[in-house]
């Protein structure tokens, strides 16, 4: 995680370095350097924020599952999620403040991990919006 303080340019900086991605329909390959300073970044806003939601979209219901467990393990606590069989491309969201998911097929073009984080503290404001798509495999 990195080690900043949590000043006004601080998170303008690291708020840009994680909106880079939006607008991308999938992920970009990225180095290990790259991974390593995007999963310092996501860290340090997830300790800013109160919670966050996850949007994963992926080719099958075993990908999504596996990249929501390593992005909550790594951003809030373990989990094992049970759900429910499903053939095909699927949408899984997940929110780690209730622990509550929500999982339906999607037939989009899109790819990766959405993050949303939420944070309630006003000098945090910056830190709230939505990021990505993130590669699924961000933290293996």
């Amino acid at each position: 995680m990195l080690k900043l303080k949590p000043t006004p340019d601080n998170l303008k900086k690291v708020r840009q370095q994680l909106a880079q991605f939006s607008c991308l329909a999938v992920p970009p390959n990225l180095t290990h350097d790259q991974k390593r300073s995007l999963v310092d970044a996501l860290l340090w806003f997830s300790h800013l924020a109160d919670y966050e939601t996850l949007g994963i979209c992926t080719e099958t219901l075993a990908a999504a599952k596996a990249a929501t467990e390593a992005y909550v393990h790594k951003l809030a606590q373990p989990v094992n999620l049970d759900l429910p069989p499903r053939d095909g491309s699927v949408y899984l969201k997940f929110n780690t403040l209730k622990g509550a998911w929500y999982l339906d097929d999607y037939s989009g073009p899109n790819r990766g991990v959405l993050v949303s984080f939420h944070a309630s503290e006003p000098e945090y404001d910056l830190v709230n919006g939505t990021y990505g798509p993130f590669p699924l495999d961000l933290f293996d």
